[in-house]
């Protein structure tokens, strides 16, 4: 029975993060979670849910509650990233994230794995493009070897350069070439996260544009 009141909550949890992550735009599963634990008034320790948990809950919250201003978002927020790709082609870009997956609400970030030499490369690149950007930084989950120092996955701290458009923010997290060869993990999934290369993203909106022809 405990079982059962701790799967529910579990549930509870991963729904309430995932309602957050949309209607506030919130890209940060930690930061959702413990939201989200905090919004329902939750004091003792409790099981969380994983990201591939909140992922879904996100597709049905989107499916049940998402309109078509919604969608006509969703399609401003994919053109935009498909220009910014294509601006940033040299750097082999990909698109990820809830832009990708269909499930962005309306303040979401947009999210582009680029691969470069060095970062300064991609910071010049964009200087000479007068493309104004912010610096952050972000802790990927790379692989699932255990790393030396703690008994985890291997993590990786990415910069990330933020660039405002009108359709919010783009978030291009910048990758060493060989971080092409394994995409970053979920917490909860042993496969790589889904990412879309400029040719295959470009293909997939002339496909939609098609589609949507009278």
């Amino acid at each position: 029975m405990f079982d059962d009141f701790s799967s529910d909550l579990r549930q509870e949890i991963a729904q309430s993060a995932a309602r957050l992550m949309y209607e506030e735009g919130i890209s940060d599963y930690g930061r959702a979670k413990r939201k989200a634990v905090k919004s329902l008034g939750i004091t003792q320790d409790v099981p969380l849910p994983t990201n591939a948990e909140i992922d879904e809950a996100l597709r049905e919250y989107h499916a049940l509650y998402s309109d078509e201003a919604d969608a006509a978002h969703l399609l401003d927020l994919r053109q935009a990233a498909l220009h910014t790709m294509q601006i940033l082609q040299k750097f082999n870009p990909h698109l990820t994230g809830t832009v990708l997956e269909g499930t962005a609400g309306p303040y979401a970030d947009t999210d582009i794995h680029v691969f470069a030499e060095s970062t300064k490369e991609l910071e010049i690149f964009l200087l000479n493009q007068n493309v104004p950007y912010r610096m952050d930084e972000q802790q990927y989950r790379m692989s699932d070897r255990p790393s030396k120092q703690k008994h985890e996955l291997l993590r990786k701290r990415v910069p990330v350069l933020l660039v405002e458009t009108t359709y919010g923010t783009q978030r291009i997290s910048v990758f060493e070439a060989d971080d092409m060869r394994s995409a970053p993990r979920k917490h909860g999934e042993r496969t790589g996260i889904q990412r879309m290369s400029l040719l295959q993203f470009d293909l997939l909106m002339q496909t939609y544009r098609i589609n949507k022809q009278p």
